[in-house]
């Protein structure tokens, strides 16, 4: 048993170092490159809030994308339009004048999207999702959700000093 708790111990600090690193990325990343979307060695992350995707992706996802030159037809990708972020399948790609244009469409959308897009609209090609896990981010940002998070990290360490004092009392 004591194994466990030493090894459920060492993966809860792996992934806290992994988050907090994370975090300190996004954030020198949106002070310095205030017009890029911060993105974690090549990869960037946005919250699905519509079901224009659905069954594929939900709204609450958290989707993965990585920037590449190879979109093809059924991909999804997601792009800027008019300052927000939409991640919606490929449906056809064009060349116009030697440029490379996408139209798009949601899947469970009965219409094509009326942006036909360039390479420097994409902000990436789907990688993948992990569900539901957008609705905890979101949560998070929140007053709410930020003491929550405080409160919590407040607790394990309390716990573990409490351990430590018995420790050592042993």
């Amino acid at each position: 048993m004591k194994n466990v708790k030493k090894v459920f111990s060492i993966i809860f600090w792996i992934v806290l170092v992994i988050v907090a690193l994370y975090s300190i990325i996004i954030v020198v990343q949106k002070i310095f490159a205030k017009d890029k979307t911060p993105s974690f060695f090549g990869y960037k992350n946005f919250i699905v809030l519509t079901g224009s995707m659905s069954p594929e992706l939900k709204i609450g996802d958290l989707v993965f994308v990585k920037d590449t030159d190879d979109i093809k037809r059924n991909d999804i990708i997601s792009f800027r339009v008019n300052n927000s972020v939409v991640t919606h399948r490929v449906i056809e790609v064009l060349e116009e004048d030697g440029v490379l244009k996408y139209m798009t469409k949601g899947d469970a959308n009965s219409g094509v999207d009326t942006e036909i897009l360039t390479t420097e609209d994409i902000e990436g090609k789907y990688v993948f999702k992990i569900p539901l896990v957008g609705n905890l981010v979101m949560f998070l940002k929140t007053p709410a959700g930020i003491f929550s998070l405080l409160l919590i990290f407040g607790i394990i360490l309390f716990v573990d000093s409490l351990k430590s004092q018995k420790n050592i009392k042993k």
